[in-house]
């Protein structure tokens, strides 16, 4: 067995031909390797320097110490860990050869469990946060008696354990994996040079579930997508669109009051409906490619070598492949301009956290002329414990309105803040 750049050739040409009809090129043409390698450069760079902005946010501003902030700084690091754990390896193997497979089997089974887990653990907190939303939106009285900072600790902690739990077959399930030796090479004098096992072919292993194990992947494959995305799925698009019905109410009413005021909460309840149809539509952008990846694979295994060998099929695999990767990833990237960014909340927190109050004032003057306004609002809302929480029925159309107490007065800013 000699090794080239992009292939291994056999003693037998026959085996050659086996193994690249299995395992396609070692390498990767130029057109799929330059644009893999910026998309996943950018995303890594956007996604890490946006989450840990989130986080430092979050952690500096006591004002921002609540439930709906807990998901978030969960989220970002969950996101995190995603990129971190999952995001190096894949560009590391867009730029060398598909297989052999040489890192071992110790963090073959090691990343497919963290990254799936810590996907698991994403999506569990956007289904939580995404409650959290509906109840301060849709039921602002009741709020605070299903939302506290205790509750929202419970969830988060009960989110990860469950990622955890739900993760685990994937570690047991995956392994390296090796081509079978086919049946005309067993019992030849040169056996031994293309095989050390005389079970499987030298030089192809790849990282992957057990392919012995049809059956246990199957299930695990229906599994995930079933309870970790066609459920959230449904879940999310059903409490956006109660939302969306909701401010659209709302919106309506404030239409016919034509005054400043209901015009800047007009277009705030606007800003908000055009947010949450984002965010359902980045959910099923980033994670359907996933998923239909996983799910073509099924069909592939279960249509037999027919249909695997199929030029058309391994085509749409490896597109899919590429796409589901680009939006899987992606999605780590896009929850905080989703979540965080589109707040003009959590722009005036980041912006004096990160930039400084000074350049902040320079940039951004706008920022500056309202603090005063927002500092005493934040300081009547630090006498108030538990949940922070929107209960004014007057102003849905935010998503954090902190609760002020009975004796405190807020004066309006100029421009009414969209809060996330």
């Amino acid at each position: 067995m000699t090794s080239g750049e992009c292939t291994i050739a056999y003693v037998n040409e026959n085996i050659t031909e086996y193994v690249h009809a299995a395992l396609g090129n070692r390498c990767q043409s130029l057109s799929i390797v330059f644009p893999t390698v910026f998309i996943y450069v950018s995303i890594f760079v956007l996604g890490i320097v946006g989450n840990i902005s989130t986080c430092i946010v979050i952690i500096a501003n006591k004002a921002m110490h609540n439930p709906t902030n807990y998901y978030l700084f969960s989220l970002a690091i969950s996101d995190i860990l995603v990129l971190i754990l999952g995001l190096p390896m894949e560009l590391y193997q867009a730029m060398d050869f598909a297989y052999p497979y040489t890192f071992g089997v110790a963090i073959c089974k090691a990343r497919a469990f963290l990254v799936e887990f810590t996907s698991y653990a994403s999506i569990l907190i956007i289904c939580c946060f995404s409650v959290e939303r509906w109840l301060a939106i849709c039921y602002p009285l009741r709020v605070k008696l299903f939302s506290t900072l205790s509750r929202a600790n419970v969830l988060i902690v009960a989110a990860w354990s469950i990622s955890f739990v739900a993760a685990l077959p994937m570690a047991f399930i995956v392994r390296i994996n090796r081509l079978p030796l086919p049946p005309f090479a067993q019992g030849q004098s040169w056996t031994s040079q293309v095989s050390t096992d005389e079970l499987t072919v030298a030089g192809t292993d790849f990282c992957a579930m057990d392919q012995n194990q049809p059956e246990q992947q199957r299930s695990l494959i229906y599994f995930a997508f079933i309870t970790f995305f066609m459920i959230p799925a449904l879940l999310i698009t059903v409490i956006y669109g109660h939302i969306a019905v909701k401010l659209h109410k709302v919106d309506t009413q404030l239409l016919i009051d034509k005054n400043s005021k209901s015009e800047r909460r007009s277009r705030a309840t606007r800003n908000v409906f055009k947010m949450l149809v984002s965010v359902v539509v980045s959910f099923f952008l980033c994670w359907l490619p996933f998923h239909m990846q996983r799910l073509i694979s099924v069909f592939v295994m279960s249509s037999g070598s027919q249909a695997a060998d199929s030029q058309a099929v391994q085509f749409v695999s490896m597109l899919v492949f590429y796409i589901s990767g680009y939006c899987y990833y992606s999605n780590s990237a896009c929850n905080p301009i989703l979540y965080n960014i589109l707040s003009q909340n959590y722009r005036k927190a980041f912006c004096r956290t990160i930039l400084g109050e000074r350049l902040t004032k320079r940039i951004f003057p706008s920022f500056s002329r309202n603090r005063g306004v927002l500092k005493s609002n934040q300081e009547c809302s630090s006498h108030m414990t538990g949940h922070k929480g929107s209960i004014s029925a007057t102003r849905p159309t935010n998503f954090e309105i902190w609760p002020l107490a009975k004796d405190c007065k807020v004066s309006e800013p100029e421009k009414s803040p969209q809060f996330l």
